[in-house]
């Protein structure tokens, strides 16, 4: 077994702040970015045929292909997902299909000091990992098959730069993954073990994290381990890293400084590196520490504990709705679809501008009369700003800018309805708990045992244990039917007097 001396890092993540920070992982990229990401940043960039697999659960076929002017996805781009990733999770619900960075919350979440290439190097990670292309098995909560799914992360994005920097970008996200977050498909993982620290630290832990929480609803806390081929670890969760075929050699120049730190923030207990019972390879085994039992209880078990969260709509209108003007005029310019753009500061600061004084969805509807006003007078109009000696005319035409104000009201009628529905959804759990807590003990045991019956028969890869998602919304449904959980209709009443 191996023990780690203390280091800065594990000192820092000892320490670390009080504050919860969540980091929600959509359980298909989970499974997939083991794949994805070669945590050799050399060797990633010579990785440009397809890459191809086996899914050991679903027994299909996984492809990624990076293109061959970036090579595969390495650590830097890696930092890039995480980021995106924790932006999605503290957006809150209901869960957008776009985040927002501006340039110092971008280098503060990829742990990196702001310098004359480091724009240039995020352009680069947002590139390689918008033209690496996904094919896999992608499941959905509470269905037993899956679907095929073709995919980047991301899908399409906008940067606005500033000299050879960025100032502002906007990334979106395919919307199949959004509607699985939003479903709540995701693994609740401590984002504080994984601030900071070096990638391939980072990646063991989630996928150690998931793998241990998994068995933990299942069976008993001693009966929590984990062995797996340590070659198949270099493949399957660490994205093709050099198999060595020496003890020493793993343990000194590769994983062990990885896992030793593991150890010394208490994640793990410990850990050994053993030959096969064939002679053919090693095997690692791998132990929870309390480390992993607080993060399970604190984050895992308490995942689905609802946060409204408004900073998305913030971002979004300082940000995002600038982008997406400029944008749109491009696209409605040029007649094709853009999948990464840049935008300059002058058409940003414009667009900003308009929505202000028509609303997002009036300077909308003035980009596309502007740009068809310009086509039919064959003019050829290249920025934003050119469409100014349209604006009067626009303004005018009361009517246009009228349908867009509506729509702009009835977007603002939508969000809110979301937003209540999220309250009262996160209400309706939280009752169900407290009604659940309040019964009897046998009642509720009763209640636990319909539940988890009502589950297995649905069956599915989901599982059926007591703390899945399946049984979860099955015992809600039971004791709602059992003690009759407030209505949304009575929840607003009883709200608002």
């Amino acid at each position: 077994m191996k023990d780690a001396e203390q280091t800065p890092a594990t000192i820092a993540n000892n320490l670390a702040p009080e504050r919860v920070e969540r980091l929600f992982m959509e359980n298909n990229l989970l499974r997939v970015m083991g794949y994805l990401f070669c945590h050799d940043p050399r060797a990633a960039a010579t990785h440009v045929e397809p890459i191809t697999d086996l899914d050991k659960i679903a027994k299909r076929q996984v492809t990624i292909e990076p293109h061959p002017s970036y090579g595969q996805p390495g650590p830097a781009d890696f930092k890039i997902f995480l980021a995106i990733l924790k932006k999605l999770s503290d957006y809150g619900r209901p869960v957008p299909n776009k985040v927002y960075f501006s340039q110092q919350e971008l280098a503060r979440l990829t742990d990196r000091a702001w310098g004359g290439k480091t724009g240039k190097e995020f352009i680069h990670s947002l590139y390689t990992l918008a033209h690496t292309r996904v094919t896999m098995p992608f499941y959905r909560n509470g269905k037993d098959e899956p679907t095929i799914a073709n995919f980047s992360v991301p899908s399409e994005f906008t940067i606005q730069p500033r000299g050879s920097n960025i100032e502002a970008c906007e990334v979106v996200i395919p919307e199949f993954i959004q509607r699985s977050l939003d479903d709540r498909f995701f693994s609740c993982l401590n984002y504080n073990r994984i601030r900071g620290i070096p990638t391939i630290q980072a990646a063991l832990y989630i996928r150690l994290f998931h793998h241990f929480a998994n068995l933990a609803e299942r069976g008993t806390r001693n009966s929590v381990q984990i062995r797996k081929r340590y070659d198949d670890i270099c493949k399957e969760w660490l994205g093709g890293i050099a198999v060595r075929t020496h003890k020493s050699h793993i343990v000194r120049d590769q994983l062990g400084v990885h896992l030793d730190a593991l150890v010394a923030n208490k994640f793990l207990r410990s850990y050994s590196i053993d030959k096969t019972a064939a002679g053919d390879g090693f095997n690692i085994t791998f132990l929870p520490g309390t480390g992993f039992h607080d993060d399970y209880n604190r984050f895992y078990k308490n995942r689905f504990q609802n946060e409204l969260q408004f900073k998305f709509f913030e971002e979004q209108q300082s940000i995002g709705h600038p982008l997406e003007l400029v944008r749109r005029f491009h696209e409605q310019r040029t007649g094709e679809k853009i999948t990464a753009s840049h935008v300059t500061q002058a058409e940003q600061q414009y667009a900003l501008t308009l929505i202000q004084e028509l609303t997002f969805e009036g300077a909308l509807a003035f980009v596309d009369y502007g740009v068809n006003r310009a086509r039919a007078g064959n003019y050829a109009v290249n920025t934003l700003s050119g469409l100014k000696t349209y604006c009067g005319d626009f303004l005018r035409e009361r009517d246009t800018l009228a349908k867009a104000q509506a729509a702009a009201a009835n977007r603002v009628r939508v969000e809110q309805a979301k937003a209540e529905a999220e309250e009262y959804e996160a209400f309706r759990r939280s009752e169900a708990d407290r009604l659940f807590a309040a019964a009897r003990a046998e009642v509720r045991q009763t209640i636990e045992a319909d539940s988890i019956a009502q589950a297995k028969a649905r069956g599915g890869f989901l599982g059926s244990s007591a703390g899945s998602i399946v049984v979860r919304l099955e015992r809600d449904k039971i004791i709602d039917k059992r003690f009759s959980i407030p209505t949304l209709g009575e929840w607003r009443t009883k709200k608002f007097n």
